[in-house]
């Protein structure tokens, strides 16, 4: 995992300040990061377990060396009127590959497709669409700050995410590796735990992080209290404060 991690942190984001830019963007407050554990996101759904390309990919070698995966970065506001298909492709209707391909430079649209699973089902497009065009940067400038801000997260949690598979483990601990590995995101990152629609435990499905918006860049800055982006707690649905992580 760490080879891996060195690679998305050496990512070449290394763009002009007029490509950094993409247009004017609606105003907004703050970043949600959307990180997901791939085992439980498949279980959720029966359907997308069936049906879902990233789900038929899934392993348990492939987990184990990246436990978090990129779900998205979303321009946020605190009235929680969040932006949303700000660009061209403006429109929620249809299925993920039916949006127009994202206009993405080759070594990011590769190390994209190796940290977001769910590329196989053209989950870039949608989230590039309805999230990124509102975030006024240029493509590869928004999905190089998400990809870095993943690599983050899982330096700070992903040894105890991968240890814990197919166990529990308290939310404390996983608060208390954030605070060893990286204090700055302890305070800013939030446990969410689902239920499959077909029943069964609660399971740690998505782990989501708030960062600042940096006014200089129009990117995302530095680590957001969640508190300050109005989430009252770091625990979203585990039951007694315990996460379930579950395997492939």
């Amino acid at each position: 995992m760490q080879k891996i991690i060195a690679g998305i942190l050496l990512l070449g984001v290394s763009l002009s300040a007029q490509a950094f830019f993409r247009a004017a963007p609606p105003p907004f407050d703050y970043y949600t990061l959307s990180l997901s554990l791939a085992p439980a996101f498949c279980q959720e759904d029966p359907v997308r377990a069936k049906h879902s390309r990233e789900c038929g990919q899934l392993t348990d070698a492939g987990f184990r060396a990246q436990p978090l995966t990129l779900h998205g970065l979303w321009p946020s506001r605190l009235d929680r009127h969040h932006p949303a298909w700000c660009g061209k492709d403006g429109h929620e209707g249809g299925g993920f590959c039916s949006k127009d391909a994202v206009p993405l430079s080759a070594p990011v649209r590769q190390r994209l497709g190796g940290v977001m699973p769910g590329t196989a089902d053209c989950l870039e497009r949608y989230e590039w669409w309805k999230h990124g065009s509102c975030s006024g940067l240029g493509a590869d400038a928004y999905f190089g700050q998400a990809i870095k801000l993943m690599a983050r997260a899982n330096l700070a949690l992903g040894g105890q995410l991968a240890a814990a598979s197919g166990s529990e483990i308290p939310l404390v601990r996983l608060r208390a590796s954030l605070s060893q590995a990286d204090p700055q995101l302890t305070e800013a990152t939030v446990f969410d735990c689902q239920t499959p629609r077909g029943g069964g435990r609660p399971m740690l499905s998505e782990i989501r992080m708030y960062f600042e918006k940096d006014p200089a860049t129009g990117g995302p800055g530095k680590p957001l209290p969640f508190r300050a982006a109005g989430v009252r707690h770091y625990n979203s649905g585990c039951p007694a404060g315990r996460a379930y992580i579950d395997s492939p």
